[in-house]
This record gives structure tokens, sequence and C-alpha cells, in this order.
């Protein structure tokens, strides 16, 4: 009897245009204590359908044309050439053009569940903090930007990490004790902060943790943190932006990174970045003799 193939839910559903509806396309979510095997598959479902909300916030930005994964799911995990003599990496958002390649990736991680600690004795299963899986992921974005950077320097890779918001409140009672959240922004802060193609390949242009909340009545809310800026201790941190405003900032780090832009002192607050070209800004011609 032949397999099954197995049905993508990115493949039949559209794309979500809150976070509210990816955890509703995502459908139930396992237990902390679940099976491992339900978990992950969660996991990666949440994963793919993030990717396709992303990737169509930024299409409705105007200025990513053929920006994938599309909007009914395909395109999803297409890939994308690294460095020399490596195997193209999978990318969960990307925008490339035929004249120049790759211009913009945003790779999207998931911790969503509590680590599960197994005591070997008693076979008693307890839960612990978000923390068991940080340093595997941060290897795993350092050679991914390492390996495309290495290949396409001028492209801008920005990285989301979500998070559940209770993993700003699992610090312990001690002085200098600190939430799940507090330490994946010491673990990832060395991780971001890239300006310049000439700046080391490892870095990421830009960094974000997605805080959420995946039960109760504010279900659906999510709010984002970037690693560059100091986190409290314990609690969640009282600076945070909105989806609109990462999406900005996804903008701002490409339009930095591929046009003659700055900040402008007069400039209304929420201005469309993505401008047409100024012919005054065109290099200077030279003037017919008189």
């Amino acid at each position: 009897m032949a397999a099954r193939r197995r049905t993508e839910p990115s493949e039949q559903l559209p794309a979500p245009t809150s976070f509210l509806q990816v955890l509703e396309q995502v459908g139930s979510r396992p237990e902390d204590l679940g099976e491992q095997k339900t978990k992950k598959n969660y996991a990666e479902t949440l994963s793919n359908r993030l990717a396709v909300w992303l990737a169509a916030k930024l299409r409705a930005v105007g200025d990513f044309p053929g920006i994938r994964p599309h909007a009914d799911g395909t395109g999803r995990e297409t890939t994308v050439a690294s460095g020399k003599g490596k195997k193209p990496k999978k990318t969960d958002v990307r925008y490339s053009t035929p004249d120049t390649g790759l211009e913009l990736l945003v790779s999207v991680k998931t911790y969503s569940f509590r680590d599960v600690h197994t005591d070997k004795p008693t076979g008693v299963r307890r839960l612990g903090r978000y923390s068991r899986n940080m340093v595997r992921n941060d290897h795993e974005l350092r050679a991914e930007a390492m390996d495309i950077h290495e290949r396409f320097p001028y492209a801008v890779l920005v990285a989301v990490m979500f998070l559940p918001f209770r993993a700003c409140e699992d610090a312990g009672v001690g002085k200098g004790a600190t939430s799940s959240f507090a330490s994946a922004v010491k673990t990832f802060r060395h991780r971001g902060g890239r300006i310049r193609p000439s700046d080391p390949y490892q870095l990421f242009e830009g960094f974000f943790i997605g805080l959420y909340d995946h039960e109760g009545a504010s279900r659906g809310q999510v709010q984002f943190f970037d690693v560059m800026e100091s986190p409290p201790r314990r609690g969640r941190p009282a600076v945070l932006i909105d989806e609109a405003a990462l999406v900005r900032e996804i903008v701002k780090a490409y339009v930095t990174r591929n046009r003659l832009y700055i900040d402008y002192a007069d400039d209304v607050p929420d201005a469309p970045l993505l401008q047409p070209e100024n012919d005054e800004d065109d290099e200077d011609e030279e003037e017919p003799e008189a």
C-alpha cells in the first residue's frame, strides 16, 4: 500500500492576517508535558504559518514583488545558494531578484514549550524553563548567517524568535536570577548588530524576540523586542514594539543597505520608508560648456 502523502496546512489556508489567526490555523496546542513528536509537529507548523504571515506583511509594503512564501503557502522552505561548496540553505522568508540575487531573508525560530526534565530513578517528569535548546539555535543561526553572507555579503538577514510571554516570568528567587527571556536576549545579542557588508558574516542585520500569549483573554497578542536593547532580569520588558513596527524595522534595514537612506529630523514618524528615488540624488552629470 502506497504511503499517504502528508498534507501541509500551508497549502490549503490563506495567508493569516493577524497573529491570532496564525494560532487558529496551527490548531490545538499540545500540553508542555505532551508527546515530543506531537509538540515537534506543532512547532514546525507554527513556524511555517509564521513565515507565511511575515511574508504577507512585507508583501503589503509594496516593494517586495515575488517574496516567498506566497500567500497560498507555496514557495515555503525554498533553497538559496550558500557559501562555496556548501549545500543550499532552506529559507523561511526570502526576497531575491534575478539581477542582484538574495536581498532579504527573515529566519523564523520558535520556542513553544517549556523544557521537560525526567527524574531517572522515579521516571517522574517535571517542567522547567525555556532554555534547553537556546545555544543550539544560536549555533544554527550562526551557521546560516555565515554561509549566506559568505555568498551574499550585501544581503540583509533578520532573525525573529518567538517565545511565550510566560518566559518572562520564570526567574528564580536569587538576587541575580534571570528569566528565560532575559537569558535568550543574552544568548542572541552577539548574533545581531551587523551594519556594514564588511562586518562579520556570522551576524544578522536584525534580531528580534516575539513575545506572545497563546491562551486566555490576551491570546494572539504579540510584541517584539530588539536583542540589542537592555532586558529586565525578570518580568516583561517595558519597551516593546508591535508587528507594524517590526515590519518597519525590517524594511528600514533593507532600505539602509540598498539605497541612499538617512533619517531626516523633520520626517513624519511613520512616513513610508520605501519611496521613489529622488532625481536630485542621482550622480552629478557633466554640464555642457557654455
